[in-house]
């Protein structure tokens, strides 16, 4: 009978010992249960207003690039699809329901048309998919319909500001605003050149910009306000067409951005100037850093696409896993997340050369 006993305690000290081990595995594994899956794929898609806007295309690069370096990282593979949509919110649209008909894990969506986001945000929604909206800042209420919607982008008021700064700091100095002045009136005559009809970024700079000059107490004179569409050839274009009435006249560029500053350059060459006004423009395009150095081109508000898409990126990959965002981002009204400006000129170019973002 003791022998019995002896071997019947051995055998509940080992079940006894068989379920630590048991549990400790699970622990070790992070509690996962046997018929606990872990996540080994996860599918972002992209949609871009448009495929020609070199800008935003740096932007989708970076989130696709950011997404699949975490993956690698947690042995899990990523998919990023980019489409663009050409303009057309119609297809975008179109886009995006693919995208939630084929299971992907979160949308990022750079907006055709701002005030018409109604029709992702019910798909949304009713699919419980996530949506990173970027650089183009759909209606506040709108973003509000659905507590997984975020948006990421810049507050274009800076961007203005910064423009300013670069243009006064230019005129503040008597010398270089004699220079500035062609005509010597005291007043400096301006062209603005927006970057698209109804965009924020666009009205909200234009605005901005002016006010900020005028508010250090330059006197300006606008000679014409066109739209360029953010789009470097229609810039040329309607720069050219600015010069046969103000060929000699034209003292200051403003641009949007970029791509739009490079042709009005191009224009201005081309027309022929004896001398070039002074222009800025938003991004941080590596030929307008070449420029700025060349003294050809006054300055630019650096808008960190690189940071943007990195951000997205892993916001995108900790939704898609977690269901959650990343505990170092912090939003903003709990939606929104604001990258900063950046102030560059030829007094801090070298720092720059080489974070272009495109």
């Amino acid at each position: 009978m003791k022998k019995r006993k002896i071997v019947r305690d051995r055998r509940k000290a080992v079940s006894i010992l068989c379920a630590v081990l048991t549990l400790g595995a699970l622990l070790i594994n992070g509690c996962r249960l046997p018929n606990e899956k872990r996540i080994t794929t996860v599918k972002i898609g992209i949609t871009m207003y448009d495929e020609f806007d070199p800008f935003t295309a740096t932007i989708a690069e970076k989130i696709q690039e950011s997404a699949n370096n975490i993956g690698a990282a947690n042995n899990v593979n990523v998919s990023c699809e980019i489409t663009t949509s050409n303009k057309s919110q119609l297809r975008q649209n179109d886009q995006v329901r693919d995208y939630i008909n084929k299971g992907y894990d979160v949308i990022c969506v750079n907006l055709v048309d701002r005030t018409d986001a109604m029709q992702i945000i019910d798909m949304a929604k009713k699919s419980d998919t996530p949506i990173i909206f970027f650089n183009r800042e759909l209606v506040k209420e709108d973003l509000e319909r659905f507590d997984k919607l975020y948006y990421v982008g810049a507050n274009p008021e800076q961007s203005g500001k910064f423009q300013a700064e670069i243009i006064t700091d230019a005129l503040g100095d008597a010398e270089r605003f004699k220079e500035i002045d062609f005509n010597h009136d005291g007043v400096i005559q301006y062209v603005m050149l927006e970057g698209e009809a109804g965009h924020q970024d666009a009205l909200i700079r234009t605005k901005v910009s002016v006010e900020e000059i005028k508010a250090a107490g330059f006197e300006v004179e606008k000679l014409r306000d066109e739209i360029a569409n953010w789009s470097r050839e229609q810039a040329m274009t309607k720069m050219t067409k600015i010069l046969e009435g103000y060929p000699w006249q034209i003292e200051l560029v403003i641009a949007n951005d970029d791509n739009i500053a490079l042709g009005a350059l191009d224009a201005l060459e081309n027309y022929g100037v004896p001398k070039l006004p002074v222009i800025v423009g938003v991004n941080g395009e590596k030929e307008v850093f070449e420029n700025i150095a060349e003294g050809k081109i006054e300055g630019t508000v650096y808008n960190n696409g690189i940071a943007k898409g990195e951000l997205i990126g892993r916001m995108a990959y900790s939704l898609s896993t977690t269901g959650e965002l990343p505990e170092d981002i912090n939003l903003t009204e709990g939606k929104y997340i604001y990258v900063p400006y950046e102030k560059v000129n030829r007094a801090n170019l070298a720092e720059y050369m080489d974070r272009a973002v495109y």
